[in-house]
């Protein structure tokens, strides 16, 4: 294959991926645009769109394993972004995979939240070391959870524009970033745990029979927030490798050395 049609080949096969990222995009935001409104429609634009992104990362995968047959690289950067177009992929796919199971967790929870958000508050305590004593209500949890899905959103979007661009520097920011997604998760996590735990479930139960079904609901979706976050390092760190030629592993036990 001459090179001028591989350099073709190539910048097709990033923008594919591109696209990929873009959608798995749209439809995260549309799925916190149903949490937070409680858009059923919504919901179900989201879990349509999943069988796209799955196509769409097989057409990326197929698009790397044919070049890889055709033109054999022996090495350099073009080896490395077509060996890692593989797992980008599976990455965004995943992601696209989180978003649609939210829409799905939430269609489920339609049946447990009546007509309103419920106000179920426990008692007041400390949630970790350090936070002020303050009362834990489902509705501020909901918040808090729609402030993780914001900064989970915000770090998948810079992390497709770094794809974009092969931008090595902000995809190490954007792995440190991931630090961000994970506090606030755990926060979340220590709220829903602390409204299901022992006696403190007492009273939100009498209040509300269906209180821990939902506190479990939002405990899944919290976790498939984390792991977009978990999804886009992976994905920084390939585009590190394929820009460098370097792991961040490696080059981060060198300069501990």
């Amino acid at each position: 294959m001459a090179r001028t049609m591989l350099d073709k080949e190539l910048n097709e096969l990033n923008a594919q991926i591109v696209r990929l990222g873009s959608t798995g995009c749209e439809a995260l935001q549309k799925a916190l645009e149903a949490f937070e409104t409680g858009d059923l429609a919504k919901c179900g634009m989201v879990i349509e769109m999943d069988p796209l992104i799955d196509s769409m990362r097989t057409a990326v995968e197929e698009h790397a394993i044919r070049l890889l047959t055709l033109q054999q690289p022996l090495g350099g950067r073009d080896l490395r972004l077509l060996t890692c177009a593989l797992s980008i992929a599976g990455d965004l796919e995943r992601i696209g995979d989180n978003a649609a199971g939210i829409a799905q967790i939430m269609l489920r929870m339609t049946p447990l939240r009546g007509t309103a958000m419920p106000h179920v508050q426990i008692e007041s305590m400390p949630r970790t070391e350090g936070r002020e004593s303050i009362q834990i209500t489902e509705t501020a949890i909901v918040h808090s959870m729609l402030e993780l899905g914001k900064e989970a959103l915000r770090v998948f979007e810079a992390t497709v524009k770094a794809l974009t661009e092969y931008n090595a520097n902000a995809a190490r920011y954007i792995c440190e970033e991931d630090d961000v997604v994970d506090v606030r998760y755990h926060l979340v996590r220590h709220d829903l745990m602390t409204m299901m735990s022992g006696a403190r479930a007492i009273p939100a139960l009498k209040n509300d029979s269906l209180i821990l079904q939902r506190a479990t609901y939002l405990l899944w979706i919290a976790h498939k927030l984390e792991r977009v976050a978990d999804h886009c390092t992976n994905i920084c760190e390939r585009i590190v490798f394929i820009v460098e030629g370097e792991s961040m592993v490696r080059a981060g036990q060198e300069q501990s050395s």
